[in-house]
């Protein structure tokens, strides 16, 4: 049987990991910026306090006697106010430089953790990538015999379902059968799994002669194949059993009417007004 999927959920698991990376490379990058940026306060601060006490120092030795103003005290205070200017723009450019410093070891600090997390990505996506195929050579090695040709088949497959190993291999494989939407992805699961003959042979409640598909295991797997397909993540149970209903309704139409007693005419295509008459005249 051809595989319709595209292998789609491998890809979302790629762009998952790829997001986990990129997170944690940013909250990398936040508190390394944030030390960087906390060191550069502190040594901020550290430079105004030793110009504030140089400046102090220097103020004291230069006051004169109270009650006396010299022309040297005025162009020493004149040398002084300049001498403050000078080292006010030393200390910025010492901060500037510090400043650029801290950046560049910041750039250096992220490459490397560039270096190291684009490492861990491969090795997480290789490892997926194994798991997948290790899960893909265990499907294929299960007989599954699709789709189930009789009833007696059907019971066959209920029994091997019984193993929860079987389910998840069962589920594996039929989530690849892909779809475009919901319904187009229910109905592939469906065509899948059952021949028209035997879906002419159920319906959902198990009304009339018909056996109930609701209550069989084959129908719990479906479902949960629907869900790990990206069109039926969000997908209710209620939405994929509305499909198959109606999967279920017209299966004997689409396999020639052997399925249901009081139909006659083999008909591929029935025309509205054959259904209409079909539905009126045979229990769902």
């Amino acid at each position: 049987m051809e595989h319709n999927g595209d292998y789609s959920e491998w890809g979302m698991q790629q762009r998952r990991v790829e997001g986990l990376v990129s997170k944690h490379m940013a909250d990398i990058a936040l508190d390394t910026l944030q030390q960087r940026l906390a060191a550069v306060s502190d040594e901020m601060h550290s430079l105004s306090e030793h110009v504030s006490s140089r400046r102090s120092g220097e103020v004291s030795k230069a006051e004169p006697p109270t009650g006396t103003v010299t022309r040297a005290g005025e162009l020493h205070a004149s040398g002084h106010s300049t001498d403050d200017k000078l080292m006010s723009s030393s200390t910025e450019n010492a901060a500037q430089r510090k400043i650029i410093s801290l950046l560049v070891e910041i750039k250096e600090e992220q490459q490397r953790q560039w270096v190291v997390l684009r490492d861990l990505q491969t090795r997480i996506l290789g490892q997926a990538s194994n798991k997948e195929e290790e899960e893909e050579e265990e499907v294929e090695a299960v007989d599954l015999n699709l789709p189930l040709r009789t009833l007696e088949q059907l019971d066959n497959m209920e029994k091997q379902l019984e193993e929860p190993a079987t389910q998840k291999r069962m589920v594996s494989f039929l989530s690849r059968m892909g779809g475009a939407t919901v319904d187009d992805a229910v109905r592939r699961l469906m065509q899948a799994v059952l021949s028209f003959a035997v879906g002419s042979e159920l319906n959902w409640v198990g009304r009339g002669q018909k056996r109930s598909f609701r209550v069989t295991r084959l129908q719990a797997i479906l479902f949960r194949a629907l869900k790990r397909t990206p069109v039926g993540r969000e997908a209710t149970h209620h939405q994929y059993a509305d499909v198959v209903k109606k999967w279920l309704r017209f299966a004997p139409f689409r396999q020639g009417g052997g399925g249901r007693r009081c139909y006659r005419a083999p008909v591929e295509f029935p025309e509205p007004d054959e259904i209409v008459s079909f539905a009126q005249g045979c229990s769902d």
